[in-house]
């Protein structure tokens, strides 16, 4: 693909927020499991998907530990992103996940109008790269926001979640804008983190040195 083609370049008629909608509408009847979701955004390319999959943990209905489903799956994304794929592809584990009746009214109640209000604020803006330099280098990011998804850490889900919305609403819409803030706010978990882990060492060689 030229280095000035759209990144993602698909059909784009119906608005994601009417895609949620109309997959999570089915939860009344049957389970909606996450390869439901993944198979209605997937022909969209990368930046859809992980619009989808930041919003589980920056809406806080999980239960907690799920951050070590949900980390895995933004590696295996991030993985498929540096190798150049497609298309997002996920294995059965992954695609077998069942939301439960209350993550998919939470979906529905307060995910849908934050997807909606993306759509009203994201619009092309200069990215001014190529698709395979910008995929790499969400590519990088996505895959620490899964790693420190995986970190024992406490309060850590809701700023790599916001990352990775962020960095597929970029994207999507070649925003340099979003894929921007997506990026610092992807630094500033890993400053977090780093922050953090001193902390702690600090703290254990001075309890160390306690006499």
């Amino acid at each position: 693909m030229p280095a000035g083609a759209p990144l993602d370049a698909s059909p784009r008629e119906v608005p994601l927020s009417a895609v949620l909608l109309e997959a999570l509408a089915d939860a009344d009847r049957a389970p909606v499991r996450l390869g439901d979701l993944l198979d209605r955004t997937a022909d969209r390319g990368f930046g859809l998907l992980l619009l989808v999959l930041g919003l589980p943990m920056l809406i806080p209905f999980l239960p907690p530990g799920s951050s070590t489903i949900v980390g895995p799956i933004y590696a295996a994304c991030a993985v498929q992103m540096l190798r150049g794929a497609p298309r997002p592809w996920m294995p059965r584990r992954f695609r077998d996940w069942v939301l439960s009746p209350a993550a998919t009214r939470a979906l529905r109640e307060r995910g849908v109008p934050i997807v909606r209000l993306v759509e009203r604020l994201s619009r092309p803006r200069g990215l001014w790269v190529s698709e395979r330099v910008a995929m790499r280098v969400a590519g990088v990011m996505v895959l620490l926001m899964g790693v420190v998804l995986l970190s024992p850490l406490p309060l850590l889900n809701t700023l790599p979640a916001l990352a990775v919305m962020l960095i597929g609403v970029g994207l999507l819409n070649r925003d340099a804008v979003f894929m921007v803030a997506g990026l610092l706010a992807g630094a500033t978990a890993l400053a977090l983190v780093g922050l953090s882990v001193g902390l702690i060492v600090t703290l254990l060689l001075r309890l160390r040195s306690l006499p």
